[in-house]
């Protein structure tokens, strides 16, 4: 205990900049199911936090130079504690009028980082002055004290980074992380001393200690009976989680007098099924009918690779219609195929196609262009469906991308991928900067409208097909190329602003 209370102040700064760093990997968690999780939202994110905490420091530099530290840092450090606690609280009503009020990406996660995490991230700012000035013995070691108090600092916020992207964010839910945080700070102002005798500060601290943990209690026990419910049909029910790379939802609605269950990562709807086991098989979105594209290749297809896995919905319908054909299936997340499996038929097929011995499905966790990149085998037709909300992963639009799906490729065969677009206009720039690349890379390139091919200025699911081969594909149609348009490369790839703003 000695030893504790003589580096009290060192473990205090630790810790608060660790949770300075978890707040802003949860900071993208709660804004993705709203703005996405491109570029452009981390930006947002990181801008505001940095201007927040450097406020903090200068504020803090201010607030050293009073009398009475100790007590001011007890007091910051409840304030803090209390505000963390009610993120979780407000964030929904926060983010969906936000939503209202603007349809600006950039505006959007700007004001959403403002109003939920400037507040604790200037606190967090003020902490490390009054620390430094808690720590200084006299003039000759002020380089030292301050040099050691952020060295201190910087190793905190680098632990937190890698405990909540690595553990905590997969392992539990933003809402739950945020109340043990609140929990934490709420337990540093004991290591200040004298709390006993500051009747005002005991009584609030264990009083929001005690609040904190119920409302854990509460949030993780909601969240396994909302579980629950969803696998009942339960049209009410929504079951949350995170991975280790986006915000999960999975939830059951009317679809035309069908009832389905939908996958929603980030801000995107990834997979749907019918909730009726004899339709379970059976394709929701229309665009994924389209991947059938393939078998009008002059070609057998065989063997498929497909990038994306989330719902797997249309590997299950390839399975199950297809008997004498296998595929490769490549997911990301191994928690989403997890999800998939419990939630989304993927083990009844497993158990009633016998998958497990016939290997006719490949279930490959692996990122999609790291996959391709070491990869040796041969397919007939390799399918692109990996999106991060509305977002293609742009790691597999480059003309180097392309050129790995082709070296994958048996002769003449096949590459589709799912673009979201209008066919032209201001909202079809990324999918002529995608065929524009693949012509550099295969010798034909087909563009197939999966809803409507009349009105070029829809924004909707167009299938496009590359091949070597020549094909009669009578729903193709042409493209007006910009004089802009550019190529993809590893190098410039800003498909954050060719993307359509859904």
């Amino acid at each position: 205990m000695k030893v504790i209370y003589k580096y009290r102040l060192e473990i205090i700064i630790f810790i608060v900049d660790a949770i300075y760093m978890i707040l802003e990997l949860i900071a993208s968690r709660l804004l993705s199911p709203y703005f996405g999780n491109s570029n452009l939202v981390w930006t947002s994110i990181i801008g505001i936090i940095l201007l927040s905490n450097s406020l903090g420091n200068y504020l803090g530099g201010i607030a050293a130079d009073k009398k009475e530290e100790t007590k001011l840092l007890k007091y910051i450090l409840l304030i803090l504690g209390a505000i963390i606690l009610v993120i979780p609280l407000i964030q929904t009503s926060v983010l969906r009028e936000i939503i209202s009020l603007t349809s600006n990406i950039k505006i959007g996660a700007i004001l959403a980082s403002i109003f939920l995490f400037f507040i604790p991230s200037t606190l967090i700012g003020v902490i490390s002055p009054i620390v430094i000035k808690l720590k200084m013995k006299d003039l000759k070691s002020v380089g030292k004290t301050s040099g050691t108090i952020y060295a201190i600092s910087t190793l905190g916020g680098i632990t937190g980074t890698f405990m909540g992207g690595f553990f905590l964010i997969p392992s539990f839910g933003s809402s739950q992380i945020l109340f043990v945080l609140a929990i934490i700070v709420f337990i540093l102002i004991f290591f200040l001393g004298d709390i006993i005798k500051n009747k005002k500060i005991l009584i609030y601290t264990l009083t929001a200690i005690v609040v904190s943990g119920i409302l854990f209690g509460v949030y993780f026990k909601y969240n396994e009976v909302q579980g629950a419910k969803v696998l009942e049909n339960d049209v009410s029910a929504m079951y949350s989680c995170d991975t280790e790379y986006g915000r999960v939802n999975i939830y059951n609605r009317d679809q035309d007098g069908d009832l389905c269950r939908y996958l929603r990562i980030g801000q995107g709807s990834e997979s749907a099924i019918y909730v009726d086991e004899d339709k379970c098989y059976d394709l929701v979105y229309e665009y994924t009918k389209y991947y059938d594209l393939m078998f009008k290749a002059n070609i057998d297809i065989n063997d498929t690779l497909m990038i994306g896995g989330a719902g797997y919905s249309y590997p299950k319908y390839y399975i199950s219609q297809y008997h004498d054909k296998n595929m490769d299936v490549v997911e990301i997340d191994g928690k989403v195929l997890d999800i998939a499996k419990k939630y989304f038929y993927l083990d009844k097929l497993i158990e009633e196609f016998d998958l497990e011995k016939n290997n006719r499905l490949g279930l490959i966790i692996e990122d999609g262009r790291v996959y391709l990149n070491q990869n040796t085998k041969k397919y007939d037709a390799v399918l692109n469906d990996a999106f991060s909300g509305y977002s293609p992963e742009k790691t597999l639009t480059t003309i180097e991308a392309l050129e790995k799906i082709k070296e994958s490729l048996n002769k003449n065969g096949v590459y589709l991928t799912n673009i979201i677009s209008s066919i032209d206009g201001e909202n079809s720039k990324f999918l002529k900067t995608e065929v524009k690349t693949l012509k550099q890379v295969f010798k034909n390139v087909y563009i197939v409208p999966c809803n409507d091919k009349y009105d070029y200025e829809r924004q909707q699911n167009i299938m496009v097909m590359a091949t070597d081969d020549t094909l009669d594909i009578e729903e193709n149609i042409s493209l007006n190329f910009d004089d802009d348009t550019v190529i993809l490369t590893d190098n410039y790839c800003p498909v954050e602003t060719l993307i359509p703003q859904v």
